[in-house]
């Protein structure tokens, strides 16, 4: 078969991309008179000037006062979000063996913060975040380990020269993520001055709370109204991990929907994980769904670790998927993003920050096709919108030109087949930086060298 010649993007600031296939739910003002294919896609040309989108017009009928792609159909979609990850934990193997299960996610990821210098963090993360600007990512929120005020400290200083660092090609958020019993601890006040001062959002994991003898969270109900007034005080917003356990008694989202409603809370409130959600009774799910609507939640899924942390027996194939109920969230109305979570380290031994392959698991294994319709902006749109850069993850006139172009012509060969060859544009111009080399970040933290 004949090799389809590469695409030579301009140098230049202005030119137009035609006849590309672009997802009708990324788009933002479709234009009037676009084609319409069979799977919801929309055939247009895109002008691109000074790193923007500056305007979207049918096929064919683009300005023809500049220079000129022809895409011939490809796939064109925004460069997409990755809105839950640990970038601090990431890229540790070998140094760390997971061992699959969460127990060892949490004491192998204990045992490593000796490790976590400055130096080490910067490398490690760095990495990560160069893996997903080469894949075409262009925002990450990751979440910083806060067990100690000095730990988050440290976790901080790193995000914080990374985030400038980055600044213009990878957008970074911050969560403090501690056990919910910092914030009815004496660090709490100053664990939350220290978010605040760098534009964090407060996190915390429900699953640490043991119940009392009644068994009733109420631990968890305190550390909740403590968390939501501090966020309010300081006009932060709240992102927790929640329910990562097969367990059905150990289950918080109403905890939390009850929580945040009898506060007053006005930010932003995501629930991360949420994977006994699925094995609740029908009524449950329902009327947990309708309760989460009520207290305006949103949820982020993390199909790939899950999938390999959940209902992991020595010597047993896992009998359920791991992941949330989420076709019966989207259903509900409620936002429902994915993330990239764990990568590399002892919590989930692979994955290279690719939000493309992360988006393929979901689709598979939520069953969320026939039709597609919504699932890519599981990776686009609505995770934008959870982390409040609307002017992200669409394609639309005065939006930045971060964008991503597949070979592929149709979704369903886009995520059947992987894109190595996908073309990655950051503010108009393209990505030519090379993926990080593993064996070359190994050396660098004195591990052992693989390369011969």
């Amino acid at each position: 078969m004949r090799a389809e010649p590469p695409l030579s993007i301009p140098a230049n600031s202005r030119f137009v991309m035609e006849a590309a296939r672009v997802p009708a739910e990324v788009i933002l003002n479709p234009p009037a008179g676009a084609v319409r294919d069979s799977e919801g896609a929309l055939l247009l040309d895109v002008l691109i000037d000074r790193g923007q989108v500056a305007g979207l017009f049918p096929a064919g009928t683009g300005p023809r006062d500049c220079s000129r792609i022809a895409l011939h159909g490809r796939q064109l979609w925004p460069a997409l979000i990755d809105m839950h990850t640990h970038l601090d934990c990431g890229q540790a193997i070998p140094r760390v063996r997971a061992d699959g299960t969460i127990h060892g996610g949490f004491s192998q990821t204990a045992a490593d913060w000796p490790n976590w210098t400055e130096e080490d963090m910067t490398l490690r993360m760095e990495f990560g975040i160069g893996c997903a600007y080469v894949h075409g990512v262009a925002a990450i929120r990751t979440h910083v380990d806060s067990e100690t005020l000095a730990m988050s400290r440290r976790g901080y200083q790193v995000f914080e020269r990374l985030r400038s660092k980055w600044h213009g090609r990878v957008a970074l958020q911050a969560v403090t993520i501690a056990a919910m019993e910092a914030w009815i601890g004496g660090e709490a006040r100053a664990l939350a001055d220290l978010t605040a001062s760098k534009g964090g959002i407060l996190g915390g994991v429900t699953d640490t709370l043991e119940r009392g003898e009644n068994g009733t969270y109420d631990t968890l109900d305190h550390a909740l109204d403590r968390m939501f007034a501090l966020a309010k005080e300081r006009n932060l917003d709240v992102d927790l991990h929640v329910d990562q356990t097969d367990d059905l008694s150990a289950f918080t989202i109403p905890r939390i929907a009850e929580a945040r409603l009898r506060s007053g809370f006005p930010g932003r409130v995501v629930l991360g994980h949420c994977v006994n959600l699925s094995l609740q009774p029908p009524e449950v799910i329902e009327t947990t769904l309708a309760l989460a609507k009520q207290a305006d939640l949103a949820f982020v899924s993390m199909p790939t670790p899950m999938m390999y942390l959940m209902d992991r027996q020595r010597g047993r194939t896992p009998r359920w998927r791991g992941v949330t109920a989420a076709n019966e969230i989207r259903a509900a109305g409620l936002p429902l993003a994915i993330g990239g979570d764990n990568c590399r380290d002892a919590w989930f031994p692979y994955g290279d920050h690719d939000m493309l392959d992360t988006l393929k698991q979901a689709i598979r294994v939520f069953q969320a096709d026939e039709p597609l319709t919504g699932s890519i902006a599981m990776a686009s749109r609505v995770p934008a919108d959870l982390i409040g850069r609307p002017d992200l993850g669409r394609i639309g006139t005065g939006i930045p030109a971060n964008l991503i172009i597949f070979s592929a012509r149709s979704l369903n060969a886009l995520l059947s087949r992987d894109q190595p060859d996908r073309i990655v544009l950051s503010g108009g111009r393209q990505v030519n930086d090379p993926l990080p080399l593993h064996h070359e970040l190994e050396r660098a933290l004195g591990l052992p060298d693989y390369e011969i």
